[in-house]
């Protein structure tokens, strides 16, 4: 008898497992084909079929990485995890590189994407756009790289290092201690500014909240920008001081609802408003921080072993749109 419980378990166990690998589906979509890719290797598997301009779409669920080396549509679940809505994140669990060819025409989207780990840009990336998606850290392989037109809607960002030569754009992000100390430009249009900004130059800041500590340097500009200051400097120290208002570090905290991602209160809201007349941070501006995928996912994807007596093939598809 007991033997027999062990081996239901082991049976329950197996049919566990191979449920949850079957809701890991990578589609890739290409020249109007789809092929259908499953298990924690599937984006990998993916990525080797993929070509330049081709479309990769990912269930929610946590992907082993791959490294990118074509011009392609990454697209995820999303970065949110809610067990109430039952909303999962898409995750890709362990370093990649991203290394397209200089010659490339189509351009690197990824959305939806959650990742902790590093992601190693390599030759010269052009144009590539970061949307909705949590990053750890991005960082470069050596000096000669350059990263070129970099945009970045609605993203987390932790670490952000850009090699020599290289420009980049982020509207209504997150983003922790932007380093281009390199050379280069960044923007940052709506952002939550946090970490340290002793690595950054040659930078233009509007509508931002600094939630941080060490004082931008003389290359840098902010407008319509809020800031705390420490010990030692206001962060608005050694540029224009005009339209920006320097706090203390209670002050910015009071500034954001409680339990949210950098909600304003409504007080805040009223009180600083950018060189648009709308709400500083990231919910202000033209396009409000929304973490939301609202292009359809697939989120199942099932086909029987084999095809029935009368020839035919079971495939149970389930696809899931943001409302």
């Amino acid at each position: 008898m007991k033997k027999f419980f062990l081996s239901l378990i082991a049976a329950m166990m197996c049919a566990i497992a191979t449920y949850a690998q079957s809701s890991l589906v990578a589609t890739l979509s290409h020249e109007g084909g789809v092929s259908v890719f499953h298990g924690a290797n599937s984006l990998r598997q993916a990525m080797e079929a993929a070509d330049n301009g081709d479309i990769i779409t990912l269930a929610s669920g946590r992907y082993n990485a791959a490294n990118i080396d074509k011009a392609i549509t990454l697209r995820g679940a999303g970065v949110e995890e809610d067990t109430i809505t039952g909303a999962f994140r898409t995750q890709i669990i362990g370093d990649f590189s991203i290394n397209i060819a200089d010659n490339i025409s189509e351009h690197l989207t990824i959305e939806g994407i959650y990742h902790e780990n590093t992601i190693i840009t390599y030759g010269a990336l052009n144009n590539a756009m970061l949307q909705k998606c949590h990053f750890s850290s991005i960082n470069y392989s050596n000096s000669d790289n350059t990263v070129n037109s970099l945009t970045c809607i609605h993203c987390k960002i932790d670490y952000i290092s850009l090699p020599q030569n290289s420009s980049a754009n982020f509207i209504s992000c997150v983003v922790s201690s932007p380093n281009n100390s390199n050379g280069g430009t960044m923007e940052f249009t709506n952002c939550i500014i946090r970490g340290y900004l002793s690595y950054t130059q040659n930078a233009f800041f509007q509508n931002c909240i600094f939630n941080c500590y060490y004082s931008l340097n003389g290359t840098c500009m902010a407008t319509y920008c809020i800031g705390y200051a420490n010990y030692v400097s206001s962060p608005f120290e050694n540029i224009s001081k005009t339209t920006n208002t320097t706090l203390s570090q209670d002050q910015v905290n009071a500034l954001f609802k409680p339990k949210t991602f950098y909600m304003l209160t409504d007080e805040a809201k009223s009180e600083y408003v950018g060189i648009d007349g709308m709400e500083i941070g990231i919910y202000g501006g033209n396009i409000p921080y929304d973490t939301r995928i609202l292009s359809p996912q697939i989120t199942k994807c099932k086909v029987a072993a084999k095809t029935t007596a009368d020839g035919k093939l079971s495939v149970d598809i389930e696809v899931k749109a943001a409302e």
